[in-house]
């Protein structure tokens, strides 16, 4: 038995970078929907329940997501691998606000994002992982400025496979943004289990638990951190307290399905609870205004992803020799 060694490295080498990915695009803001590391593109739709505010009465609409991510051919420069990348996010959001009145506050966010990662092996199972992205998000309403509504995520990480466990593996390093609004510097640390039927990943911002049934079902539980800055028009009363970002957070936890259609592609559901739906205002320097009273509290949420999840190699027969 043998194995086509350039596609196996490739795979091997590919693999660690979908959870750097994943890390970066939470705190540049995008909502990490792929269901596992393992989805390479992928076409998601989400909604969220709305909910109710102490702060002037108002009313949280739902919340509607659409979101793609096209990771670009990699270009091979000996044993060092780079990897661009484009996604695109469009964000619908909304609240009644009695005083305001209806449709007042409505909003539609749009993001676009690139990204450059390096990718270079350094020792046998040990990877290095560099990479820079630049996001920037616009409702196409407000005044557009380069220097408020551009966002940057600087990575270096190391990933580990085991030998003596195969499927078994760690990356750990630290995510420099700009600007930020609570850390610069966050450090990182991830573990990952792909063996047999069972699927496991623990860090930040997600936790995936999958069991798979045959080679055409997964069933398990999903969980998310989703962190949201987004500068937009405030009314008034709003821009007189110096507010110009709304800082939304996160945390779903729910039951999924994941379905083979075919070849690579994926169609993975999952409807749970946003345990937490909170809200805050920055300022300009994104520092908290401490307003009170815009925590919404649990809601129900729903996501469809369609993706494209390639195989890992398969061995092949190795053919016999000639006889002499």
């Amino acid at each position: 038995m043998r194995v086509d060694f350039r596609r196996a490295v490739q795979w091997r080498l590919l693999s660690p970078v979908l959870g750097c990915w994943v890390v970066a695009v939470l705190l540049l803001g995008s909502s990490a929907q792929a269901q596992t590391q393992a989805e390479r593109l992928y076409l998601s739709y989400g909604l969220s329940g709305g909910g109710s505010l102490d702060a002037g009465g108002a009313r949280i609409k739902e919340r509607r997501t659409l979101e793609l991510r096209v990771p670009l051919p990699p270009l091979v420069l000996g044993r060092t691998y780079l990897l661009p990348s484009v996604g695109y996010e469009t964000r619908w959001m909304g609240a009644d606000v009695p005083a305001v009145g209806d449709d007042a506050v409505d909003r539609q966010f749009h993001r676009i994002q690139l990204g450059l990662t390096l990718i270079r092996p350094v020792a046998p199972r040990w990877l290095v992982v560099t990479g820079v992205m630049a996001s920037t998000r616009t409702d196409f309403n407000s005044s557009f400025d380069l220097a408020l509504d551009t966002s940057w995520v600087a990575f270096a990480m190391v990933n580990h496979q085991f030998e003596d466990t195969p499927g078994l593996g760690v990356t750990f390093g630290v995510v420099v943004l700009w600007p930020f609004d609570m850390l610069p510097v966050i450090p990182m640390l991830s573990l990952t289990y792909n063996r047999g039927p069972y699927v496991l990943e623990v860090g930040l911002p997600r936790l995936t638990l999958l069991r798979k049934l045959g080679d055409t079902v997964e069933l398990g539980l999903v969980g998310a951190l989703d962190l949201q800055v987004l500068r937009t028009r405030f009314d008034p009363e709003l821009r007189a307290l110096n507010a110009s970002y709304l800082r939304e957070t996160q945390v779903r936890v729910g039951p999924t399905v994941n379905v083979h259609l075919g070849r690579d592609l994926w169609l993975s559901s999952s409807v749970g609870l946003s345990l937490i739906n909170d809200y805050a205002l920055l300022d300009r320097e994104r520092e908290s205004l401490n307003v009170r009273g815009l925590d919404m509290g649990p809601a129900l949420y729903g996501r469809v992803v369609l993706g494209w999840r390639p195989q890992r190699p398969q061995a092949k027969a190795k053919r016999p020799r000639p006889a002499p």
